[in-house]
């Protein structure tokens, strides 16, 4: 784990996922293509969330890299209340047919204990955030 400050914005910057805070207030997740989520890169996202949001909570935009996916497990698990008590809603932001599928069946069956949903574009993950702010 690396923590560094970008145009005063700290930035948690992990092998294959960069967590941030922007400018408005939204929690940014950028995960790389071709990238596995299992249940303990979820736990090192959500303690970086509790370090830089000091424990509050925020609306969490995440932008899943073409390819990468969760592991059914990871998905169980980012379900259920307590995986991420820092998190007011999720927009997950995804780049291929396989992720939409996937984002849908999460919506579907594992039924997210906060507000989620599943984006092609940024803008409009960000513009159905705001309501959380």
């Amino acid at each position: 784990m690396v923590l560094e400050e970008k145009h005063t914005q700290q930035v948690i910057t992990f092998e294959t996922t960069n967590v941030s805070i922007r400018e408005d207030g939204i929690v940014l997740v950028n995960v790389d293509a071709n990238t596995e989520i299992d249940v303990p890169h979820v736990k090192q996202v959500v303690s970086a969330i509790k370090q830089l949001g000091k424990g509050d909570k925020f609306p969490l935009l995440i932008i899943a890299g073409e390819y990468t996916l969760p592991t059914p497990e990871a998905r169980a698990y980012i379900a259920t209340p307590e995986s991420d008590p820092y998190a007011k809603a999720e927009a997950y932001v995804v780049k291929s047919f396989s992720q939409k599928l996937v984002g849908n069946v999460f919506l579907s069956f594992n039924k997210p204990a906060r507000p989620t949903k599943i984006f092609t574009s940024e803008e409009k993950a960000v513009e159905w955030l705001q309501q959380f702010l």
